[in-house]
């Protein structure tokens, strides 16, 4: 029996092997209009400019204690969950996979004189370079992995601040169940970080 279950799994293992392997045999790129890629990025990255300060210090500017009051606060509504996970990770001191809290009980954001700063699309200097849909076509074995996502790329220019120079990235959304274009990946950098001091 045990020998029946190994075979069993070895041959599920090659198999989901073998399918991450298989590429698309058609991808279809057709531009997007700027104006409404803006409008997309301004909606889903809002939450995060809400917290980034004049002092481009991205943090929250009210007391939590949890990541789940976290997100009642801030509405990550357009991210996925992996997406709306790297934003919190990125922005809370954690210490060996621990969030680390105040003699108070709340969540500290920051660590001392270190800052970290999300640039988004409402920040001088930052703006959106192309944007484009791409339609993966599989054959017809495995046309379930057939896709459409909305790319944006965002490039920075000579107003953008000093550390966050050469900054870019790129936004990868697809549609949810209610047509809405939803953030499912970033490429490129997410963040910065700063010492006041410097």
């Amino acid at each position: 029996m045990r020998k029946i279950l190994v075979i069993a799994l070895s041959l599920f293992l090659l198999m989901t092997g073998c399918d991450k392997s298989v590429k698309p045999i058609q991808i279809i790129e057709t531009d997007f209009d700027l104006q409404q890629a803006e409008n997309i990025m301004k909606r889903t990255w809002k939450p995060v400019h809400k917290m980034t300060n004049s002092k481009l210090e991205t943090r929250p500017n009210v007391q939590i204690s949890s990541k789940e009051e976290f997100f009642e606060i801030y509405d990550f509504t357009y991210m996925d969950e992996s997406e709306k996970r790297t934003i919190y990770e990125t922005i809370v001191v954690l210490r060996q996979g621990e969030e680390v809290k105040d003699a108070n009980g709340y969540l500290v954001f920051g660590d001392g004189d270190f800052q970290k700063y999300i640039p988004t699309i409402y920040d001088e200097g930052v703006f959106i370079e192309t944007a484009y849909i791409r339609e993966s076509i599989f054959s017809d074995e495995y046309s379930y992995r057939n896709k459409v996502e909305l790319i944006i790329v965002e490039n920075s220019n000579e107003k953008i601040t000093g550390w966050a120079k050469g900054f870019k990235r790129t936004n990868i959304f697809m549609k949810n169940d209610e047509g809405k274009w939803i953030l499912k990946g970033i490429s490129g950098k997410v963040s910065y970080g700063w010492n006041r001091k410097d």
